[in-house]
Protein backbone atom coordinates (compact mmCIF):
# COMPACT_ATOMS: atom_id res chain seq x y z
CA UNK A 1 0.00 0.00 0.00
CA UNK A 2 1.98 3.04 -1.18
CA UNK A 3 1.37 6.22 -0.46
CA UNK A 4 1.14 8.34 -3.80
CA UNK A 5 1.31 11.76 -4.07
CA UNK A 6 -1.82 13.45 -5.73
CA UNK A 7 0.27 15.14 -8.46
CA UNK A 8 2.69 12.91 -9.06
CA UNK A 9 -0.08 9.73 -9.51
CA UNK A 10 -2.03 11.98 -11.59
CA UNK A 11 0.80 12.39 -13.73
CA UNK A 12 1.33 8.48 -13.97
CA UNK A 13 -2.14 7.89 -14.99
CA UNK A 14 -1.70 10.08 -17.50
CA UNK A 15 1.70 8.44 -18.98
CA UNK A 16 -0.59 5.02 -18.94
CA UNK A 17 -3.54 6.07 -20.45
CA UNK A 18 -2.19 9.19 -22.91
CA UNK A 19 -4.88 11.73 -21.36
CA UNK A 20 -4.67 14.82 -21.68
CA UNK A 21 -5.28 17.14 -18.56
CA UNK A 22 -8.19 19.77 -18.51
CA UNK A 23 -7.46 22.91 -16.19
CA UNK A 24 -8.14 21.60 -12.39
CA UNK A 25 -11.51 22.96 -11.21
CA UNK A 26 -10.82 25.26 -8.66
CA UNK A 27 -10.14 24.38 -5.06
CA UNK A 28 -12.90 25.25 -2.75
CA UNK A 29 -10.93 23.68 0.24
CA UNK A 30 -13.07 25.77 3.22
CA UNK A 31 -11.63 25.75 7.06
CA UNK A 32 -11.47 22.44 8.72
CA UNK A 33 -12.87 24.50 11.37
CA UNK A 34 -16.44 25.16 9.93
CA UNK A 35 -19.62 23.40 11.29
CA UNK A 36 -23.03 23.27 10.20
CA UNK A 37 -21.79 23.10 6.53
CA UNK A 38 -25.20 22.88 4.01
CA UNK A 39 -25.88 18.94 2.55
CA UNK A 40 -25.38 19.28 -1.25
CA UNK A 41 -27.04 17.55 -3.40
CA UNK A 42 -25.36 16.18 -7.04
CA UNK A 43 -28.49 15.61 -9.05
CA UNK A 44 -27.69 14.32 -12.94
CA UNK A 45 -28.99 16.17 -15.57
CA UNK A 46 -30.43 12.70 -16.73
CA UNK A 47 -31.20 9.45 -15.46
CA UNK A 48 -32.76 8.21 -19.32
CA UNK A 49 -29.38 6.71 -20.01
CA UNK A 50 -28.71 4.49 -16.72
CA UNK A 51 -30.50 1.00 -15.95
CA UNK A 52 -32.63 0.77 -12.96
CA UNK A 53 -29.67 -1.19 -11.26
CA UNK A 54 -27.76 1.66 -11.76
CA UNK A 55 -30.15 4.52 -10.72
CA UNK A 56 -31.06 2.67 -7.69
CA UNK A 57 -26.90 2.97 -6.79
CA UNK A 58 -26.65 6.55 -7.62
CA UNK A 59 -25.10 8.05 -5.18
CA UNK A 60 -27.10 12.17 -4.59
CA UNK A 61 -26.52 13.11 -0.57
CA UNK A 62 -23.11 12.37 0.18
CA UNK A 63 -22.79 13.92 3.50
CA UNK A 64 -19.96 17.10 4.29
CA UNK A 65 -19.34 18.09 0.39
CA UNK A 66 -18.87 21.96 0.49
CA UNK A 67 -18.75 21.84 -3.09
CA UNK A 68 -21.14 20.70 -5.91
CA UNK A 69 -19.82 17.88 -8.00
CA UNK A 70 -19.57 17.79 -11.94
CA UNK A 71 -19.72 14.14 -11.92
CA UNK A 72 -22.19 11.25 -11.03
CA UNK A 73 -20.84 8.72 -8.69
CA UNK A 74 -22.74 5.39 -8.25
CA UNK A 75 -22.38 2.95 -5.02
CA UNK A 76 -23.41 -0.37 -4.08
CA UNK A 77 -22.68 -4.10 -4.13
CA UNK A 78 -22.29 -6.43 -7.33
CA UNK A 79 -22.71 -10.05 -7.03
CA UNK A 80 -19.55 -12.48 -7.75
CA UNK A 81 -21.51 -15.50 -6.77
CA UNK A 82 -24.37 -16.62 -5.12
CA UNK A 83 -22.39 -15.89 -1.67
CA UNK A 84 -19.89 -12.61 -2.51
CA UNK A 85 -20.86 -9.14 -2.55
CA UNK A 86 -18.28 -6.91 -4.00
CA UNK A 87 -18.74 -3.09 -2.54
CA UNK A 88 -17.70 -0.76 -5.71
CA UNK A 89 -18.06 2.83 -5.58
CA UNK A 90 -17.77 4.52 -9.50
CA UNK A 91 -17.11 8.10 -10.12
CA UNK A 92 -17.61 9.56 -13.54
CA UNK A 93 -15.24 11.41 -15.10
CA UNK A 94 -16.03 14.60 -15.00
CA UNK A 95 -14.78 15.58 -18.64
CA UNK A 96 -16.69 13.28 -21.04
CA UNK A 97 -17.94 10.06 -19.45
CA UNK A 98 -19.10 9.06 -22.69
CA UNK A 99 -15.61 8.74 -24.22
CA UNK A 100 -12.96 8.69 -21.38
CA UNK A 101 -11.35 5.55 -20.17
CA UNK A 102 -12.63 3.60 -17.35
CA UNK A 103 -10.17 2.41 -15.01
CA UNK A 104 -10.52 -0.46 -12.39
CA UNK A 105 -9.03 0.61 -8.97
CA UNK A 106 -7.84 -1.59 -6.42
CA UNK A 107 -5.48 -1.33 -2.84
CA UNK A 108 -3.16 -3.81 -2.05
CA UNK A 109 -3.28 -5.84 1.14
CA UNK A 110 -3.65 -8.56 0.30
CA UNK A 111 -7.05 -7.51 2.10
CA UNK A 112 -6.97 -3.53 2.24
CA UNK A 113 -10.01 -1.61 0.60
CA UNK A 114 -9.94 0.02 -2.39
CA UNK A 115 -11.21 3.45 -1.20
CA UNK A 116 -8.12 4.23 0.20
CA UNK A 117 -7.36 4.73 -3.37
CA UNK A 118 -10.48 6.73 -3.06
CA UNK A 119 -9.90 8.96 -0.14
CA UNK A 120 -6.35 9.04 0.61
CA UNK A 121 -4.60 9.06 -3.17
CA UNK A 122 -6.26 10.56 -5.50
CA UNK A 123 -10.30 10.56 -5.55
CA UNK A 124 -11.84 13.94 -6.05
CA UNK A 125 -12.22 14.37 -2.26
CA UNK A 126 -10.65 15.41 0.57
CA UNK A 127 -11.82 13.88 3.57
CA UNK A 128 -11.08 16.40 6.57
CA UNK A 129 -11.06 16.10 10.52
CA UNK A 130 -14.42 17.73 10.65
CA UNK A 131 -16.10 15.38 8.30
CA UNK A 132 -16.12 17.74 5.41
CA UNK A 133 -15.11 16.49 1.83
CA UNK A 134 -13.34 19.26 -0.08
CA UNK A 135 -12.19 19.10 -3.83
CA UNK A 136 -9.05 17.39 -4.39
CA UNK A 137 -7.85 19.54 -7.00
CA UNK A 138 -5.31 16.60 -8.87
CA UNK A 139 -8.34 13.86 -8.95
CA UNK A 140 -7.96 11.42 -11.50
CA UNK A 141 -11.48 11.11 -12.49
CA UNK A 142 -10.55 15.02 -14.31
CA UNK A 143 -9.58 12.46 -17.11
CA UNK A 144 -10.88 9.02 -16.24
CA UNK A 145 -14.16 6.78 -15.37
CA UNK A 146 -12.78 5.51 -11.93
CA UNK A 147 -14.40 2.01 -10.80
CA UNK A 148 -13.19 1.73 -7.31
CA UNK A 149 -13.55 -1.61 -5.40
CA UNK A 150 -12.94 -3.50 -2.13
CA UNK A 151 -12.13 -6.91 -2.85
CA UNK A 152 -11.65 -9.75 -2.01
CA UNK A 153 -15.19 -10.30 -0.41
CA UNK A 154 -14.91 -9.55 3.55
CA UNK A 155 -13.33 -6.59 2.63
CA UNK A 156 -14.56 -2.92 3.57
CA UNK A 157 -18.14 -2.87 3.13
CA UNK A 158 -17.83 -6.19 0.68
CA UNK A 159 -19.46 -9.24 2.18
CA UNK A 160 -19.68 -13.25 1.95
CA UNK A 161 -22.52 -15.34 3.29
CA UNK A 162 -20.53 -18.72 3.23
CA UNK A 163 -17.69 -18.94 5.87
CA UNK A 164 -16.10 -20.91 3.21
CA UNK A 165 -15.60 -17.75 1.03
CA UNK A 166 -12.77 -16.04 3.94
CA UNK A 167 -10.47 -18.48 1.89
CA UNK A 168 -8.97 -16.86 -1.16
CA UNK A 169 -5.93 -16.96 -3.16
CA UNK A 170 -4.88 -15.40 -6.61
CA UNK A 171 -6.73 -17.22 -8.87
CA UNK A 172 -9.94 -16.55 -7.28
CA UNK A 173 -9.38 -13.22 -6.83
CA UNK A 174 -8.80 -13.16 -10.66
CA UNK A 175 -11.85 -14.93 -11.49
CA UNK A 176 -14.19 -12.86 -8.94
CA UNK A 177 -12.72 -9.51 -10.57
CA UNK A 178 -13.60 -10.56 -13.78
CA UNK A 179 -17.00 -11.28 -12.98
CA UNK A 180 -17.49 -8.13 -11.15
CA UNK A 181 -16.21 -5.99 -14.10
CA UNK A 182 -18.27 -8.62 -16.51
CA UNK A 183 -21.20 -7.69 -14.41
CA UNK A 184 -20.32 -3.87 -14.37
CA UNK A 185 -20.55 -3.42 -17.48
CA UNK A 186 -24.36 -4.63 -17.58
CA UNK A 187 -25.13 -2.27 -15.01
CA UNK A 188 -23.19 0.95 -17.14
CA UNK A 189 -23.68 -0.75 -20.44
CA UNK A 190 -23.29 2.85 -21.78
CA UNK A 191 -19.47 2.23 -21.21
CA UNK A 192 -18.45 -1.12 -22.77
CA UNK A 193 -17.13 1.01 -25.92
CA UNK A 194 -15.00 3.03 -23.73
CA UNK A 195 -11.08 1.79 -23.13
CA UNK A 196 -10.74 -0.33 -20.43
CA UNK A 197 -8.04 -0.32 -18.02
CA UNK A 198 -7.06 -1.75 -14.34
CA UNK A 199 -4.67 -0.91 -11.93
CA UNK A 200 -3.49 -1.40 -8.21
CA UNK A 201 -0.16 -0.96 -6.53
CA UNK A 202 1.14 -2.99 -3.57
CA UNK A 203 -0.26 -6.40 -3.70
CA UNK A 204 -1.83 -5.43 -6.63
CA UNK A 205 1.41 -7.26 -8.22
CA UNK A 206 -0.21 -10.27 -7.26
CA UNK A 207 -4.22 -8.96 -8.56
CA UNK A 208 -3.44 -7.18 -11.54
CA UNK A 209 -1.27 -9.71 -13.88
CA UNK A 210 -3.50 -12.96 -12.87
CA UNK A 211 -6.48 -10.37 -13.58
CA UNK A 212 -5.18 -9.38 -16.33
CA UNK A 213 -4.55 -12.37 -17.80
CA UNK A 214 -7.95 -14.40 -16.96
CA UNK A 215 -9.23 -11.16 -19.06
CA UNK A 216 -7.14 -11.80 -21.96
CA UNK A 217 -7.96 -15.43 -21.46
CA UNK A 218 -12.01 -15.28 -21.65
CA UNK A 219 -12.64 -12.07 -23.14
CA UNK A 220 -12.88 -13.83 -26.02
CA UNK A 221 -15.53 -12.06 -27.75
CA UNK A 222 -14.13 -8.75 -26.98
CA UNK A 223 -16.55 -7.13 -25.45
CA UNK A 224 -14.32 -5.63 -22.75
CA UNK A 225 -12.40 -3.44 -24.39
CA UNK A 226 -9.34 -3.94 -22.55
CA UNK A 227 -6.33 -1.42 -23.15
CA UNK A 228 -3.96 -2.03 -20.65
CA UNK A 229 -3.19 -1.94 -16.70
CA UNK A 230 -0.67 -0.19 -14.22
CA UNK A 231 0.74 -1.13 -10.91
CA UNK A 232 2.93 1.18 -8.54
CA UNK A 233 5.47 -0.23 -6.19
CA UNK A 234 4.16 -4.13 -6.89
CA UNK A 235 4.82 -6.72 -4.46
CA UNK A 236 6.18 -9.21 -6.47
CA UNK A 237 8.53 -11.16 -4.68
CA UNK A 238 8.82 -11.79 -1.32
CA UNK A 239 12.47 -11.75 -0.48
CA UNK A 240 13.36 -8.74 -2.85
CA UNK A 241 10.50 -6.96 -1.16
CA UNK A 242 12.66 -7.65 2.45
CA UNK A 243 15.65 -6.78 1.01
CA UNK A 244 14.66 -3.51 -0.68
CA UNK A 245 12.80 -2.73 2.30
CA UNK A 246 16.45 -2.33 3.70
CA UNK A 247 18.35 -0.70 0.99
CA UNK A 248 15.09 2.01 1.30
CA UNK A 249 15.96 2.40 4.77
CA UNK A 250 19.66 2.62 4.23
CA UNK A 251 18.82 5.27 1.19
CA UNK A 252 17.15 7.31 3.61
CA UNK A 253 19.93 7.40 5.97
CA UNK A 254 17.96 5.14 8.45
CA UNK A 255 20.26 2.50 9.24
CA UNK A 256 23.99 3.01 9.95
CA UNK A 257 26.59 2.01 7.46
CA UNK A 258 28.63 -0.91 10.08
CA UNK A 259 24.77 -2.81 10.26
CA UNK A 260 24.02 -2.52 6.40
CA UNK A 261 26.99 -3.92 5.61
CA UNK A 262 26.63 -7.04 7.63
CA UNK A 263 23.24 -7.53 6.32
CA UNK A 264 24.27 -6.91 2.90
CA UNK A 265 27.08 -9.27 3.39
CA UNK A 266 25.15 -12.35 4.78
CA UNK A 267 21.32 -11.84 4.28
CA UNK A 268 21.15 -10.89 0.84
CA UNK A 269 21.07 -14.16 -1.13
CA UNK A 270 17.78 -16.32 -0.62
CA UNK A 271 20.20 -19.28 -1.20
CA UNK A 272 22.03 -18.49 1.59
CA UNK A 273 19.78 -17.15 4.21
CA UNK A 274 21.42 -17.74 8.27
CA UNK A 275 17.84 -16.90 9.62
CA UNK A 276 18.72 -16.60 13.20
CA UNK A 277 21.93 -13.86 12.38
CA UNK A 278 20.09 -11.99 10.06
CA UNK A 279 17.15 -11.62 12.12
CA UNK A 280 19.02 -10.13 14.74
CA UNK A 281 20.47 -7.42 12.10
CA UNK A 282 17.39 -6.77 10.88
CA UNK A 283 16.14 -6.10 14.74
CA UNK A 284 18.73 -4.01 15.28
CA UNK A 285 18.77 -2.00 12.08
CA UNK A 286 14.95 -1.18 12.57
CA UNK A 287 15.72 -0.38 16.22
CA UNK A 288 17.75 2.19 15.13
CA UNK A 289 15.79 4.06 12.76
CA UNK A 290 13.38 4.51 15.68
CA UNK A 291 9.61 5.35 16.10
CA UNK A 292 7.61 7.70 14.49
CA UNK A 293 8.45 6.92 10.46
CA UNK A 294 5.89 5.94 8.16
CA UNK A 295 7.24 3.03 6.05
CA UNK A 296 5.38 3.62 3.32
CA UNK A 297 6.34 7.63 2.91
CA UNK A 298 9.95 7.96 4.97
CA UNK A 299 10.04 11.45 4.12
CA UNK A 300 6.45 12.48 5.15
CA UNK A 301 5.07 13.57 8.67
CA UNK A 302 2.93 11.02 10.34
CA UNK A 303 -0.25 12.00 11.62
CA UNK A 304 -0.30 13.75 15.09
CA UNK A 305 -3.79 14.95 15.67
CA UNK A 306 -4.31 14.04 19.62
CA UNK A 307 -7.51 12.21 19.08
CA UNK A 308 -6.15 9.87 16.25
CA UNK A 309 -7.90 6.55 16.69
CA UNK A 310 -6.90 4.69 13.75
CA UNK A 311 -6.33 1.89 13.13
CA UNK A 312 -7.39 0.27 16.25
CA UNK A 313 -4.86 -1.04 18.65
CA UNK A 314 -3.91 -4.16 17.62
CA UNK A 315 -6.48 -5.25 14.70
CA UNK A 316 -4.56 -4.92 12.09
CA UNK A 317 -1.33 -5.11 12.56
CA UNK A 318 -1.12 -7.96 10.48
CA UNK A 319 -3.62 -7.50 7.78
CA UNK A 320 -1.66 -3.97 6.35
CA UNK A 321 1.50 -5.26 5.21
CA UNK A 322 2.43 -7.86 2.99
CA UNK A 323 2.94 -11.52 3.99
CA UNK A 324 7.27 -12.57 3.83
CA UNK A 325 8.07 -15.72 3.00
CA UNK A 326 11.59 -15.61 3.92
CA UNK A 327 11.96 -12.81 6.93
CA UNK A 328 9.21 -11.22 9.41
CA UNK A 329 10.64 -7.56 8.63
CA UNK A 330 7.37 -6.73 6.77
CA UNK A 331 6.05 -7.36 9.98
CA UNK A 332 8.22 -5.28 12.22
CA UNK A 333 8.00 -1.95 10.05
CA UNK A 334 4.22 -1.69 11.67
CA UNK A 335 5.96 -0.40 15.36
CA UNK A 336 7.75 1.96 13.49
CA UNK A 337 4.35 3.86 13.22
CA UNK A 338 4.27 3.85 16.59
CA UNK A 339 5.40 7.65 18.09
CA UNK A 340 7.05 7.72 21.43
CA UNK A 341 5.34 11.33 23.53
CA UNK A 342 8.85 12.69 22.63
CA UNK A 343 9.00 12.17 18.74
CA UNK A 344 5.17 13.46 18.88
CA UNK A 345 6.00 16.56 20.24
CA UNK A 346 9.07 17.31 18.00
CA UNK A 347 6.59 16.15 14.97
CA UNK A 348 4.03 18.65 15.72
CA UNK A 349 6.78 21.28 14.88
CA UNK A 350 8.28 19.46 12.18
CA UNK A 351 5.08 18.57 9.97
CA UNK A 352 3.39 21.59 9.98
CA UNK A 353 5.48 22.01 6.80
CA UNK A 354 5.45 19.52 3.42
CA UNK A 355 8.46 17.99 2.61
CA UNK A 356 10.78 20.54 0.73
CA UNK A 357 10.78 18.20 -2.60
CA UNK A 358 6.68 18.97 -2.85
CA UNK A 359 5.45 21.27 -5.08
CA UNK A 360 3.57 24.30 -3.48
CA UNK A 361 0.52 23.60 -4.57
CA UNK A 362 0.27 20.36 -3.48
CA UNK A 363 -0.63 19.26 0.39
CA UNK A 364 -0.07 15.97 1.86
CA UNK A 365 -2.50 15.30 4.29
CA UNK A 366 -1.02 12.60 7.29
CA UNK A 367 -4.38 11.78 9.12
CA UNK A 368 -6.06 11.13 5.82
CA UNK A 369 -6.58 7.90 6.46
CA UNK A 370 -7.88 8.33 10.12
CA UNK A 371 -10.37 11.02 8.27
CA UNK A 372 -11.47 8.30 5.90
CA UNK A 373 -11.64 5.85 8.96
CA UNK A 374 -14.25 8.04 10.68
CA UNK A 375 -16.51 9.04 7.89
CA UNK A 376 -16.96 5.83 5.96
CA UNK A 377 -18.38 4.37 9.68
CA UNK A 378 -20.93 7.07 9.86
CA UNK A 379 -24.20 5.44 9.70
CA UNK A 380 -25.81 8.15 7.45
CA UNK A 381 -22.51 7.84 5.19
CA UNK A 382 -23.41 3.95 4.98
CA UNK A 383 -26.92 5.28 3.64
CA UNK A 384 -26.07 7.51 0.98
CA UNK A 385 -23.36 4.75 0.06
CA UNK A 386 -25.91 1.71 0.39
CA UNK A 387 -24.23 -0.38 1.95
CA UNK A 388 -24.74 -2.64 5.31
CA UNK A 389 -25.03 -0.57 8.43
CA UNK A 390 -24.09 -3.58 10.28
CA UNK A 391 -20.48 -3.81 8.60
CA UNK A 392 -17.97 -2.12 10.07
CA UNK A 393 -15.17 -0.77 7.56
CA UNK A 394 -11.85 -0.95 7.85
CA UNK A 395 -8.65 0.19 6.32
CA UNK A 396 -7.59 -3.85 5.85
CA UNK A 397 -8.85 -6.87 7.20
CA UNK A 398 -8.57 -9.75 9.06
CA UNK A 399 -11.61 -11.58 7.90
CA UNK A 400 -10.04 -13.44 5.01
CA UNK A 401 -7.20 -15.50 4.83
CA UNK A 402 -4.88 -15.71 1.65
CA UNK A 403 -3.51 -18.28 0.61
CA UNK A 404 0.45 -17.91 2.03
CA UNK A 405 1.01 -20.15 -0.80
CA UNK A 406 0.10 -17.54 -3.52
CA UNK A 407 1.74 -14.44 -1.50
CA UNK A 408 5.22 -16.30 -0.82
CA UNK A 409 5.24 -17.01 -4.87
CA UNK A 410 7.40 -14.80 -7.06
CA UNK A 411 5.51 -13.55 -10.26
CA UNK A 412 8.04 -12.34 -12.43
CA UNK A 413 7.11 -15.41 -14.65
CA UNK A 414 3.33 -14.31 -14.84
CA UNK A 415 5.11 -10.52 -16.23
CA UNK A 416 7.04 -12.22 -18.62
CA UNK A 417 4.09 -14.09 -20.13
CA UNK A 418 1.94 -10.77 -20.19
CA UNK A 419 4.85 -8.83 -22.15
CA UNK A 420 5.06 -11.73 -24.69
CA UNK A 421 1.33 -11.71 -25.38
CA UNK A 422 1.54 -7.63 -25.74
CA UNK A 423 4.20 -8.28 -28.39
CA UNK A 424 2.03 -9.89 -30.66
CA UNK A 425 1.13 -8.28 -33.91
CA UNK A 426 -1.70 -5.95 -33.53
CA UNK A 427 -1.96 -6.29 -29.23
CA UNK A 428 -2.81 -2.66 -27.93
CA UNK A 429 -1.84 -3.91 -24.30
CA UNK A 430 -0.03 -1.09 -22.40
CA UNK A 431 1.72 -1.69 -19.19
CA UNK A 432 2.93 0.62 -16.72
CA UNK A 433 4.75 -0.39 -13.39
CA UNK A 434 6.52 2.55 -11.05
CA UNK A 435 7.68 2.54 -7.93
CA UNK A 436 7.95 5.71 -5.70
CA UNK A 437 11.36 6.27 -3.80
CA UNK A 438 9.80 7.49 -0.79
CA UNK A 439 7.90 3.63 0.13
CA UNK A 440 9.96 1.13 1.69
CA UNK A 441 8.07 -1.44 0.61
CA UNK A 442 7.74 -3.13 -2.39
CA UNK A 443 10.68 -0.94 -4.02
CA UNK A 444 11.25 -2.94 -6.95
CA UNK A 445 14.28 -1.96 -9.61
CA UNK A 446 12.42 -1.93 -12.42
CA UNK A 447 14.38 -0.49 -16.13
CA UNK A 448 12.81 -0.06 -19.26
CA UNK A 449 14.48 -0.62 -22.41
CA UNK A 450 14.18 1.79 -25.43
CA UNK A 451 10.33 -0.10 -26.67
CA UNK A 452 9.10 1.59 -23.99
CA UNK A 453 8.09 -2.01 -23.03
CA UNK A 454 9.05 -3.58 -18.96
CA UNK A 455 12.19 -5.84 -18.99
CA UNK A 456 12.08 -8.32 -16.67
CA UNK A 457 14.80 -8.65 -13.79
CA UNK A 458 16.67 -6.02 -11.78
CA UNK A 459 19.35 -3.60 -12.68
CA UNK A 460 21.53 -2.37 -10.07
CA UNK A 461 21.60 1.24 -9.25
CA UNK A 462 25.43 1.82 -9.67
CA UNK A 463 24.76 1.16 -13.35
CA UNK A 464 22.70 4.77 -13.20
CA UNK A 465 24.45 8.38 -13.67
CA UNK A 466 23.08 10.44 -10.97
CA UNK A 467 23.67 13.66 -9.45
CA UNK A 468 23.05 15.32 -6.47
CA UNK A 469 20.52 17.64 -6.28
CA UNK A 470 20.17 17.50 -1.75
CA UNK A 471 21.29 15.01 0.23
CA UNK A 472 18.07 13.00 -0.53
CA UNK A 473 17.20 14.14 -3.76
CA UNK A 474 18.71 12.40 -7.07
CA UNK A 475 17.97 12.66 -10.91
CA UNK A 476 18.37 9.84 -12.63
CA UNK A 477 19.58 10.09 -16.35
CA UNK A 478 19.31 7.78 -19.72
CA UNK A 479 22.05 5.02 -19.17
CA UNK A 480 22.44 3.75 -23.19
CA UNK A 481 19.37 2.18 -24.16
CA UNK A 482 17.95 2.13 -20.66
CA UNK A 483 16.44 4.14 -18.40
CA UNK A 484 16.87 3.14 -14.14
CA UNK A 485 13.47 3.29 -12.70
CA UNK A 486 14.61 3.39 -9.45
CA UNK A 487 18.09 2.38 -7.89
CA UNK A 488 19.72 1.45 -4.87
CA UNK A 489 22.94 4.02 -3.87
CA UNK A 490 26.00 2.89 -2.54
CA UNK A 491 28.00 5.18 -0.71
Amino acid sequence: MTKLIYTISSLAAASLLHFAFSTPATNLRKSQHQQDLPLLVSEPDTLQEYTADATRDLVSNLPGLNFEPTFKQFSGYIAVSPTRNIHYWYIESSNNPSTDPVVFWTNGGPGCSGLLGLGTEFGPFLFEKDGVLSQNPNTWNQVANILYVEQPAGVGFSYFTDDSDRNVGDDRAAVDNYQLIKQFFKRFPERKTNPFYIASESFGGHYIPHLAKEILDQNTDNSINFRGFMIGNPYVDPFSNDATMIQTYYMHGLIALPLFQQWEIHCTDPTNYPEEKCTIVIDTMLKDAGNGINPYALDFPTCTEPDNNYPPAGEEAGAVLEVSGYVSATSRRRTLATSSAQSIKLMKHSSAMNPPFLPQEDVYHPCAETHLYNYLNRDDVKDALHVQKTKDWSMCTDDIEYSTDDSDTPQMYLYEELIERARVEGSNLKMMIFSGDDDSSEYRKLCIDHCGVFLVGEKEGSECNRKVITPRLYRLSDVGAQRCHSSIFRY
